[in-house]
């Protein structure tokens, strides 16, 4: 099962995996403002501050593996829209549709693979991994195709990758449908399960744990919206952004690895601190902008950011859940997400908008990596002073 899960994982990744890494560029070509860009990148926190909705139907009516089934498909459908969309309005409106269906797919994916692992504490790292494969693979498939033929028109553009990506919602469609049924679990007491969900909220290390990745999430954005801007600035070529960009998920895929020897090391509470701090590391190099030598080597503390706070994150939240709201839970830490993702991308077009007089774009994005450095700082000394998780009986 674990394999079977892992390839759940592998396939439902590459498809927000061959949208996110260039869709600023995409718009740039398009040649949108940067509070053009910042509307439409904001919709990814939207999708993910409405997941809950898809929690809701996977926790109360339907089966997890036959909604992940229905929003994969949609979703690869808007996918190929956008690469082909070009009016501001077109972009937006299929940037929404197609978040608004994939982030709900991912969190029902995660809730499938903690409900069917024996041991999800030990086993979610591992499986995550392969999450972080699938990620990367649009990127280089597109650039092999480009190196195997290179008298097509194949020239490496953000458009080309969604049509990859589109190609991996369809298998997932159908590779969901042959996964163990997971039903719902109606509850009489519990209508609605996000609002049930909200009730851990009470407890004052799970509330310091969703301000901190509130706070994490307003700062991801200056790195998804702004890192790739930054690299062509450096003088990477277009078809090499995506695969240079995946340092981040190489890095991932050995801190995933070696999770289990972090928690073993570390504890969850070390854990976590150690990825706020390495985010924080990140932004700060990022904030001088050059050169390209201490750039790209610092896209590697991202994915250790990623494994140590937010895959780490995954598991603490899924210990603090009752069996019929694991969806629920998991999607109320995805709404955090949202609200900060949204805080953050508007932040970014903003910082960049008033850094319109700069002579370069490196100038228009430093402001931008300072601001996000800063509330990163603070989010490590917040989550160090305030994060004393119990567990057991005492919980």
């Amino acid at each position: 099962m674990q394999l079977r899960l892992s390839i759940l994982m592998f396939l439902q990744f590459a498809l927000p995996g061959a949208m996110l890494p260039l869709y600023s560029m995409r718009l740039k070509e398009l040649g949108f403002s940067p509070m053009e860009m910042a509307f439409c990148c904001a919709t990814h926190g939207i999708g993910a501050l409405l997941a809950p909705l898809g929690a809701q139907l996977a926790d109360r009516y339907f089966s997890a593996e036959k909604c992940v089934a229905v929003f994969s498909l949609s979703s690869s459908i808007f996918l190929v829209g956008l690469a082909y969309a070009e009016s501001l309005y077109l972009v937006f409106l299929l940037t929404l549709l197609f978040w608004l269906l994939t982030v709900p797919m991912m969190v029902l994916c995660s809730t499938i693979c903690f409900i069917h692992l024996k041991d999800p504490e030990r086993q979610f790292g591992i499986v995550r991994l392969s999450g972080t494969i699938g990620w990367m693979l649009p990127g280089w498939i597109l650039l092999i195709l480009i190196r195997v033929f290179s008298n097509n028109n194949l020239q490496g553009i953000a458009s080309e990758q969604f049509l990859i990506g589109s190609v991996f919602g369809v298998i997932v469609a159908v590779y969901s449908l042959t996964l163990p049924s997971t039903p719902p679990s109606p509850s009489k007491i519990d209508k609605f399960a996000p609002f049930a969900a909200l009730k851990l909220l009470k407890g004052w290390p799970f509330a310091t744990y969703c301000l901190c990745t509130l706070g994490v999430c307003i700062t991801q954005p200056f790195t998804t919206q702004a890192t790739p801007l930054l690299l062509e600035y450096l003088g990477i070529v277009q078809p090499w952004l995506s695969p240079t960009l995946t340092i981040s998920q190489i890095s991932e895929v050995l801190s995933l690895f070696l999770l289990p020897m972090f928690l073993l090391r570390l504890g969850l509470r070390g854990s976590m601190l150690f990825g706020l701090i390495c985010w924080t590391i990140a932004l700060g190099i990022l904030s001088i902008g050059q050169p390209l030598g201490l750039v790209v080597p610092s896209l590697a503390l991202n994915g250790l950011s990623v494994t140590g706070f937010l895959v780490t994150g995954q598991v603490y939240v899924n210990m603090q859940a009752k069996g019929d709201l694991k969806a629920s839970v998991q999607s109320l830490l995805t709404f955090v997400q949202g609200i900060g993702l949204v805080l953050g991308h508007i932040l970014v077009g903003l910082l960049r908008s008033s850094s319109q007089n700069a002579s370069n774009m490196r100038e228009e994005l430093v402001l931008a990596f300072q601001v996000a450095a800063v509330i990163n700082g603070l989010l490590c000394v917040i989550f160090f002073c305030c994060f004393k998780p119990v567990f057991g009986k005492k919980a």
